[in-house]
């Protein structure tokens, strides 16, 4: 009976071993490893926690259409007062993410100051200028942007041995507020009576758009962004505009990246004192941080 009770502890024992080893062996699987931050383990975060992402970027950037004082008066296109040459000018977007939520605040500035020879007779708001002045201008273009995006869609396969998916993709609709922060100075520097004109105009306007991402093995990231903005005449300001960013990303580490793009920003803007219709666009690059 001894020898019975024995022989059936040790079998217990041996197959609680036994389970022991193929828990342990399943957990040992590759397909379970998550690699990443600077080549050591990387375990995806909870959902419910908290990603931060700080993109700061240069953008060589060209602004281009019309330009003018005071409604209703005369538009200037930006190449006759020389200031449409592209130049490197900056800008940051911060982001704040949790589970299908994105918050997002955006800025970047734009400026030219040149000076040229007017060729036919013309009058900008009050200051009339004749054919052979010459017009120095200066003008300012910064556009900040506060918005909430929401995931409506996303695709994700199966990871691979890695435990990273080879390709994934998300849909984000999003909403906010845009501001334009916008001057427009010229004075007549040669030629004939000497004059100057100025003007500058603080704009917010609502805007709706949506966010499309592919990535591919959480390194390799394409995304096409659209915004419209839109608001009609208030206190003798209105405006609209459309917003549209093709960008590339390369992560060598979750948290570390490198990114280049295209953005386009069209808008139409009128107040009693200055009115802009035309666009800033150019190449854009930068690095993105995330923690």
């Amino acid at each position: 009976m001894k020898r019975l009770a024995a022989l059936l502890t040790l079998s217990v024992l041996a197959g609680g071993a036994r389970c022991q080893d193929a828990v342990n062996a399943e957990t040992d699987e590759p397909g379970e490893r998550r690699y990443g931050f600077f080549s050591g383990d990387y375990e995806p975060s909870d959902p419910l926690e908290y990603t931060y992402e700080i993109e700061p970027f240069v953008w060589f950037v060209s602004p281009g259409g019309d330009v003018g004082y005071a409604r209703g008066t005369e538009l200037v296109d930006t190449e006759n007062l020389s200031i449409d040459d592209p130049a490197l000018y900056g800008g940051a977007e911060f982001h704040i993410i949790r589970d299908k939520w994105r918050f997002s605040l955006l800025g970047a500035v734009a400026s030219q100051n040149g000076a040229a020879v007017q060729s036919t007779a013309r009058t900008l708001g009050p200051l009339a200028v004749a054919a052979g002045d010459t017009v120095r201008t200066e003008i300012d273009i910064n556009t900040y942007s506060l918005r909430t995006g929401y995931r409506v869609w996303e695709f994700e396969p199966d990871p691979n041995e890695r435990g990273i998916p080879e390709i994934s993709s998300a849909v984000e609709v999003v909403a906010g507020v845009r501001a334009f922060d916008y001057s427009l100075e010229s004075e007549i520097i040669a030629g004939g009576t000497p004059g100057s004109v100025e003007g500058d105009m603080f704009h917010l306007e609502p805007i709706v758009g949506a966010k499309w991402e592919i990535h591919f093995q959480d390194q390799y990231t394409i995304d096409f962004s659209s915004n419209f903005g839109y608001l009609p005449e208030i206190d003798d300001q209105s405006s609209s505009s459309l917003d549209l960013t093709v960008g590339f990303k390369y992560r060598p580490t979750p948290n570390v990246g490198a990114q280049i793009g295209y953005r386009l920003l069209v808008f139409d803007l009128e107040s009693d004192e200055v009115e802009a219709e035309g666009a800033l666009a150019g190449l854009y690059g930068g690095i993105a941080i995330r923690f």
